[in-house]
């Protein structure tokens, strides 16, 4: 596991566009963390970390998912925190986003499928200030590898 401090919003948009420059098709995001720690900041910054001008990415939470197609890959947004059992998962066709390209999801302890291994869990919480996050990681699968580029990154 490791662990970063993000002092403000725009540091934390920053490190979404770390781990965006790393992902690859197939891979899973899992964003955990208490309301307002920060998951939809970063997964929206993920997302227009891919266009050049940036668009209006909403967050899923009443829609439950939604979908960007970027150059690079397709990236689905879930938001699961409505969600109340996993079949209700299947009608979101959560599996097949997996495989399509990049999966961002919020709120995935209610997950009971098994994940693709190429994953990396983000648990964001408060930081010392009103402004500051800190993130912990945890890589699986070729993230484990890629992460290291992302922190060299992160320190340069």
């Amino acid at each position: 596991m490791h662990d970063m401090d993000l002092v403000d919003l725009q540091a934390t948009e920053r490190f979404a566009n770390l781990i965006a420059a790393e992902a690859e098709t197939g891979d899973v995001i899992l964003l955990k963390g208490e309301l307002g720690a920060g998951k939809t900041a970063f997964a929206k910054a993920f997302v227009n970390s891919f266009f050049f001008a940036g668009i209006e990415v909403p967050s899923p939470t009443f829609g439950l998912v939604q979908v960007f197609h970027t150059p690079k890959f397709s990236i689905a947004h879930y938001d699961l925190y409505r969600i109340k059992n996993q079949n209700e998962l299947t009608e979101l066709g959560l599996e097949e986003a997996f495989s399509s390209g990049v999966t961002l999801i919020e709120w995935p302890e209610i997950i009971g499928l098994p994940l693709p291994e190429n994953r990396i869990e983000l648990h964001l919480a408060y930081g010392k200030s009103e402004e500051s996050r800190v993130v912990s990681l945890v890589a699986y699968g070729s993230w484990q590898q890629r992460l290291k580029e992302v922190f060299a990154c992160a320190k340069s």
